[in-house]
């Protein structure tokens, strides 16, 4: 069967049949049944517009990145950061102490097949790590008749019964089949499901069954995961890399049903990089603030609006920004992350509302500190932008900064020291804590 052909294409852009060079992929493309079932399935959930034209199919990309497998196209979305330091902004962002980075040219050709194929291969990686270590064994209760009596008999059983040549017992067994096990075993199935390399699908495949094929078999479900991930001790913390790359997997993959029989399945693999530039964020600012400021993440205020009337009984409204700055609990400035190339893309009057709300609902000094993080790539110089919400009718002002967030040069080290706040850092400047290891920021 003849692969199909492959368009790369980077986040934040949109395709079409006219694009030079990029376009000729899509003219003449037009999309089969099973095409509208996958992207139907992806509406809502990831930020791409498939427009059928006249000439052919238009692709419009946000901020996801990953593959979408059609029946006669593999689209690859490319993030503008490196694939290097992307697997480090995922590790640090989700805590990944001990995922492998190190290696981003492998026999999977990463850049080829997107960052699906990385996180399937960092997934092996550290399902193996975990079974050199022996898999985690738990004590299961069973009842069983046995030839051999053993654990605790069941007299009332065996005297109502005093002919059969086995006893009834209830004991507990040592075991690698249980539920923690098995969800392993689940979410190397279903990596193997939607890699892009046929050979890595073959290897997670294998895995699943040489390390777990005795183990019950179950398809994968959110609830399965979350109650795994949040059941996590001292004993299977271990296990945590593994299960946190899983939900990424699960949450970003998606399947198409119908489809040829004996065709591969189509399928598609998104990463919100909103999400993943939030995380990011949050922690960088939590470890590396000075030691007076204190940094709120979600911060949800109910208060701010209130209904005078509400004959439709709604919930009261909330606002809630991603990062509180607070120094000796005073807010010293308000701020929201928003994964955007702010070269191109200006804010947007529903930013500058939402922003502003912001500013008017904490108590601040004047003129109120709200700044917009955005991702700056290597190369990419931050262009000053300031915006201040003055009214004539009101005493309270707003100020909007645009900062840019070096994400490159901070996560391979080159950026030593970096704070959005200027006055924090005038008042109370602290030197740069740079850590190494995989998941730390100035990985190798």
């Amino acid at each position: 069967m003849t692969a199909a052909p492959v368009l790369q294409v980077r986040e934040w852009s949109t395709t079409t049949p006219d694009t030079p060079s990029a376009g000729k992929l899509l003219r003449d493309v037009r999309l089969s049944a099973a095409d509208r079932e996958l992207i139907a399935e992806l509406d809502g959930r990831a930020s791409l517009r498939f427009t059928e034209l006249r000439s052919g199919l238009s692709v419009s990309v946000g901020p996801h990145i990953g593959t979408v497998k059609l029946s006669s196209l593999r689209l690859v979305i490319l993030p503008k950061l490196r694939l290097d330091n992307l697997m480090r902004m995922v590790a640090y962002a989700f805590d990944l102490s001990d995922l492998v980075i190190t290696e981003t040219r492998t026999t999977y050709e990463s850049a080829e097949h997107g960052l699906i194929d990385l996180l399937g291969l960092s997934l092996l990686r550290a399902v193996q790590r975990i079974v050199r270590g022996g898999l985690l064994p738990t004590y299961q209760p069973r009842n069983e008749d046995l030839a051999t009596p053993r654990g605790r008999l069941d007299l009332r059983h065996i005297a109502t019964h005093p002919r059969l040549a086995t006893v009834r017992c209830t004991y507990e067994d040592l075991t690698v089949d249980h539920e923690l096990n098995r969800v392993l075993a689940a979410g190397l199935r279903l990596a193997a499901s939607v890699m892009e390399s046929r050979d890595l699908r073959l290897d997670l495949a294998r895995a699943a069954d040489r390390f777990f094929g005795d183990l019950e078999h179950r398809p994968l479900s959110t609830d399965r995961l979350e109650t795994m991930l949040s059941g996590l001790d001292r004993r299977s913390s271990h296990y945590r890399t593994a299960l946190t790359l899983i939900e990424l997997i699960h949450y970003g993959a998606r399947l198409g049903g119908h489809v040829e029989a004996g065709a591969m399945p189509l399928s598609s693999f998104t990463l919100n990089m909103n999400l993943v530039f939030e995380r990011f964020l949050g922690r960088y600012l939590s470890e590396k603030s000075p030691d007076d400021v204190r940094i709120g993440m979600q911060d949800v205020r109910s208060g701010v609006f209130s209904y005078l009337e509400n004959a439709g009984g709604w919930n009261q409204p909330t606002i809630r920004p991603d990062f509180v700055f607070r120094r000796r609990t005073k807010v010293v400035a308000v701020a929201d992350a928003k994964y955007k190339n702010r070269h191109e893309n200006p804010p947007s009057a529903a930013e500058l509302y939402q922003l502003t709300t912001y500013g008017l609902a904490y108590s601040m000094p004047e003129p109120r500190e709200v700044l917009l993080l955005h991702p700056l790539a290597r190369g990419e110089f931050e262009r000053a932008t300031t915006l201040l919400f003055a009214p004539s009718a009101a005493a309270q002002h707003v100020r909007i900064r645009l900062v840019g967030v070096p994400v490159d040069d901070l996560l391979d080290g080159t950026l030593k020291r970096w704070w959005p706040l200027d006055a924090v850092n005038a008042t109370a400047p602290v030197a740069a804590r740079v850590v190494s290891g995989a998941g730390q920021i100035g990985a190798p």
